[in-house]
C-alpha cells in the first residue's frame, strides 16, 4: 500500500506544474505494479484547499471525480478515537514536526501502509525515521 500525500495529487492534478509529468509516470509505475493507492479524506481537503486557493473558479466536484478515477484508490481515515489525536501529537513532538505531517504519519503506522508518495523533504525524513518506504 502506498500512501499518496496532498502535493502528489496537486501535482497530478495541475497540468501546469513543473512536476506534473513525474507525478503521472511514479503514479503510472506504482499501478503497473499492482500496488495499492491511499489517501484520505483529510488529504483531500488539503488538496481542495490548495486548489481553491489557486483558482477561485476551480471545479471542486471535477477535481474529487479526477482523484477517484486513480486506479485502486482507496481511503485510510482514523481510527473514530480521540486517542488517534493523543497518538499524533506525541508523535509530533518526538519527531520535532507539523501536527500535520504527524497526523499523516500516524494515519499510514495505524493502517499498516508500508509505502509514502510525497514531494515533501521533511515528512520524507520523518517518514523514513519510521521505516516507511518512499516512492522515488
Amino acid at each position: 500500500m502506498v500512501l499518496l500525500d496532498a502535493n502528489v495529487l496537486v501535482y497530478y492534478l495541475d497540468e501546469t506544474s513543473d512536476n506534473h509529468a513525474l507525478t503521472i509516470d511514479l503514479l503510472q509505475g506504482l499501478v503497473d505494479n499492482d500496488e495499492q493507492l491511499v489517501t484520505s479524506h483529510h488529504i483531500i481537503e488539503e488538496v481542495i484547499f490548495i486548489l481553491s486557493k489557486i483558482d477561485s473558479d476551480v471545479d471542486l466536484t471535477k477535481i474529487v471525480e479526477k482523484i477517484s478515477k486513480l486506479p485502486s484508490l482507496i481511503l485510510a481515515e482514523p481510527s473514530p478515537s480521540i486517542d488517534f489525536a493523543m497518538r499524533y501529537v506525541h508523535l509530533s513532538k518526538k519527531l520535532k514536526s507539523g501536527v500535520n505531517d504527524a497526523l499523516i504519519l500516524q494515519l499510514i503506522l495505524d493502517a499498516g501502509i508500508t509505502k509514502m508518495f510525497t514531494f515533501d523533504k521533511k515528512l520524507q525524513k520523518d517518514a523514513l525515521a519510521l521505516n516507511i518506504e518512499q516512492v522515488a
